[in-house]
């Protein structure tokens, strides 16, 4: 089946609709093997086996997609804590509208200690009341997603909040979730399921 005649996922081809080449395929049982069965709130994997949202983008350039999921992957090592890279991946998801990563990271902050409160204040474009450092990581996202930069000001003021791996690893969290929501805003990529009625 070619690109032109695969069914659409949003307005783009549906990557894993149709036949795939051995890296697509590869692609494919990674995603299934690390990212579903509750990894994040949205299943990636519809019932015909197929990936949905970002995943499926990712499957269109398995090359660019497996440095996508690495990247995605090693934030799971860092310096922040779950709560931290759920809260700035929320900040992106809010700031964008972006509802695929919003339901797909809002059940996965709230199990990483983030409060329902402070998810709805997020969603709502609001500051939340959190502690320290959390509320440091928010008001870093904010800014960044916001302006696309801090001035030196903000800047001086992040790294005494935060230190400055952790000021770095927000900065690279924030940019690779805003590259995420760019690409499902441009593919007009549709919600999935969520992983709970699977």
């Amino acid at each position: 089946m070619s690109t032109d005649e695969r069914p659409l996922l949003g307005r783009a081809p549906w990557t894993t609709a149709g036949a795939l080449s051995a890296a697509q395929e590869e692609l494919v049982d990674r995603v299934r093997r690390d990212w579903a069965g509750g990894a994040v709130g949205i299943s990636p994997v519809d019932a015909d086996g197929r990936l949905t949202g970002p995943f499926d983008l990712m499957a269109a350039s398995p090359h660019v997609g497996r440095a996508v999921l690495e990247f995605a992957r090693s934030f799971r090592h860092s310096a922040l804590t779950a709560a931290e890279r759920e809260l700035v991946i929320l900040v992106v998801a809010a700031h964008e509208s972006t509802p695929y990563m919003w339901r797909g990271h809002e059940p996965v902050a709230r199990r990483a200690g983030l409060t329902g409160a402070a998810v709805e204040a997020v969603g709502r474009r609001t500051v939340p009341q959190l502690p320290e450092p959390l509320a440091g990581i928010h008001a870093v996202s904010r800014r960044l997603c916001q302006a696309g930069d801090l001035d030196d000001s903000e800047f001086a003021t992040a790294v005494a909040r935060l230190g400055w791996p952790r000021l770095q690893e927000v900065v690279w969290l924030v940019g690779l979730y805003s590259a995420l929501a760019l690409a499902l805003r441009v593919a007009r990529s549709p919600l999935a399921e969520p992983e709970a009625e699977r």
